[in-house]
């Protein structure tokens, strides 16, 4: 417990801190296990997890998922606009709120999480991009982090530094 910050003081619900436990209502509702909800990991974990989705299921020299499972959900269905079969994607409609950089390729696909976490993987340009957060503590009311568009904003400077980097 004392690598894992709480993700929230939860005053109307389970009416304790939340720490060490899914914070998604609905997923603690089903015992803490849901496919849309809960993941516990650090920076160096879901690197690895991006970068070996980038690289077809491969990882250190293993072969983790198969390259038309890693495929199948990283496609976006005809007419969604940010949201692929397994993974969010870059959004299309221009009339909606950015949810990453625009810098970042349309074949770009990751997770935004509840409690501000996110993480995508670029297959274009190779670029991973992990940002952990805790927005939801000490309440899940503060939207600082998308009002400011934080996430994107951090994530251009990321492109910028390693592909306009390159160019200069």
């Amino acid at each position: 417990m004392s690598r894992i910050v709480p993700t929230e003081k939860d005053n109307y619900w389970r009416r304790q801190v939340i720490q060490g436990y899914v914070h998604d209502m609905g997923a603690a509702m089903l015992g803490g296990v849901s496919g849309h909800a809960g993941l516990f990991s650090d920076v160096e974990d879901l690197a690895a997890i991006m970068q070996m989705l980038l690289w077809q299921g491969r990882y250190a020299g293993t072969a983790l998922l198969n390259p038309t499972t890693i495929s199948d959900f990283t496609a976006r269905p005809k007419g969604l606009t940010r949201r692929g079969i397994g993974f969010d994607m870059k959004e299309t409609d221009m009339t909606a709120r950015r949810n990453l950089s625009p810098k970042a390729s349309l074949s770009t696909f990751g997770h935004l999480g509840f409690t501000g976490t996110a993480t995508w993987a670029d297959p274009e340009t190779g670029i991973l991009f992990v940002f952990l957060s805790n927005r939801t503590y000490p309440s899940m009311r503060n939207y600082k982090l998308n009002k400011l568009n934080i996430r994107p904003a951090i994530q251009t400077v990321l492109y910028d530094a390693l592909i306009d980097g390159e160019k200069g």
